[in-house]
């Protein structure tokens, strides 16, 4: 299971392993931790979270991913420290509180434009990826658009809210694979990433990350990071969030911080 949970990112020494907490996948505009990675000077033995499969078919509790996360991976090691991007800074607060009780030293914490989940995250990203779709009708999209924020307003169960969303960008993502005559394989591959990237909010939902923020360093751009505000120190650089992996000036706080470690 740890070799599925874990993908490494960084070499370096396995007794001061870094774990990264993001949603990963082929083709996101923001920089992700293996861009970071590179710019770490030395290099760090650093290992990022994959998303478990199952999440491609269904809504996944918080505990279901910890389960997968704290299975770490392979070989003698030590974390010395856990960084969480965006919604990833929810579940690095908790993996780190898994991780103490395992190796008994709770590993340090380093967010980065750490974000909660609230109702609003869910018909935020449903808009982004479904004003992507510019094969679909105009007035078709924007009909789906209405609808999630019709169910947004109004449904407070947000296992219901996550599931109407899904359904949703079935529809209206099903007809633009259509249009653009995609094959069936093609298409579900599509769905399935984002399905689970809903169940990756749906999960995160479920956790309380503030009390675990208060002892975190947060790094974030220049309008992002909303969680900040709970962390013990706060640096803030002039980058926009997509770019914050990718940004010198932060490869260099996340080496200080990881150096003061002793990593």
């Amino acid at each position: 299971m740890s070799a599925n949970s874990w993908r490494r990112i960084g070499e370096g020494d396995p007794a001061r392993t870094v774990l990264a907490v993001d949603f990963d996948s082929t083709g996101r505009p923001e920089a992700d931790f293996r861009r970071l990675a590179a710019r770490l000077t030395p290099g760090r033995e650093i290992w990022q979270t994959t998303q478990p499969v199952e999440a491609e078919h269904e809504l996944l509790s918080a505990a279901d991913y910890l389960s997968r996360w704290r299975r770490l991976p392979e070989g003698p090691r030590r974390i010395d420290t856990v960084m969480g991007y965006c919604v990833g800074a929810v579940f690095a607060a908790a993996l780190a509180d898994e991780i103490a009780e395992a190796q008994g030293e709770r590993p340090a914490l380093l967010l980065l434009d750490p974000e909660p989940v609230e109702r609003q995250s869910l018909y935020r990203d449903f808009r982004k990826t479904v004003d992507t779709l510019t094969v679909v009708p105009e007035q078709e999209r924007s009909a789906a658009i209405a609808e999630v924020v019709r169910v947004t307003a109004a449904d407070d169960d947000f296992t219901g809210l996550a599931a109407q969303v899904v359904k949703a960008y079935e529809t209206v993502a099903g007809t633009a694979f259509d249009l653009l005559g995609f094959e069936e394989e093609t298409s579900e591959d599509l769905l399935g990433l984002f399905r689970s990237y809903i169940s990756y909010l749906h999960a995160a939902r479920q956790l309380n990350p503030e009390p675990g923020w208060a002892t975190a360093l947060a790094l974030t751009s220049a309008d992002g990071g909303p969680g900040a505000v709970h962390a013990r120190a706060v640096r803030r650089f002039p980058a926009d969030t997509a770019a914050l992996l990718d940004t010198p000036d932060v490869a260099e706080a996340v080496h200080r911080f990881l150096w003061e470690r002793g990593a």
